[in-house]
């Protein structure tokens, strides 16, 4: 019996020592492992702030290229109120001449401009119902 419990005592010390170089080995992978993810970790950080400050450049640029389109879509509209609103200052001023008998002056340096709030044929254009008559 007593030689059967040292067999068993050396077995045991046997295991534990392989299973503290097991561990020992584990530890030592673990820590290869953290060092090599720490690195992928850095390098993949550096090409998430290389690739931030590219897309910030191109926003940059693309919202200076809409800035300089809207720009230049609202100075169209501008001169084009503008025009219109001469246009409209030149009926009104024959209107009113008219109104008064006197002859209409000839329209000079009047441009007519095609806007798109006029529809292109007549059949476009909104006609109203004609109203019921009442019995």
């Amino acid at each position: 019996m007593t030689n059967n419990l040292a067999n068993d005592m050396t077995r045991l010390r046997g295991e534990i020592a392989a299973m503290r170089d097991s561990r020992a080995n584990l530890m030592s992978h673990l820590a290869e492992t953290r060092a090599e993810m720490q690195a992928v970790v850095h390098q993949m950080v550096g090409g998430f702030a290389a690739a931030r400050s590219d897309m910030t450049k191109q926003t940059k640029a693309e919202l200076g290229e809409f800035v300089a389109r809207v720009k230049g879509a609202v100075t169209d509209l501008r001169q084009t109120a503008a025009q219109l609103q001469s246009g409209f200052q030149d009926d009104l001023a024959c209107a009113h001449r008219a109104w008064q008998g006197a002859p209409a002056a000839p329209r000079t340096g009047r441009t007519v401009i095609k806007t798109s709030f006029r529809a292109e044929h007549p059949s476009d254009e909104f006609t109203p119902k004609a109203k019921k008559k009442k019995r």
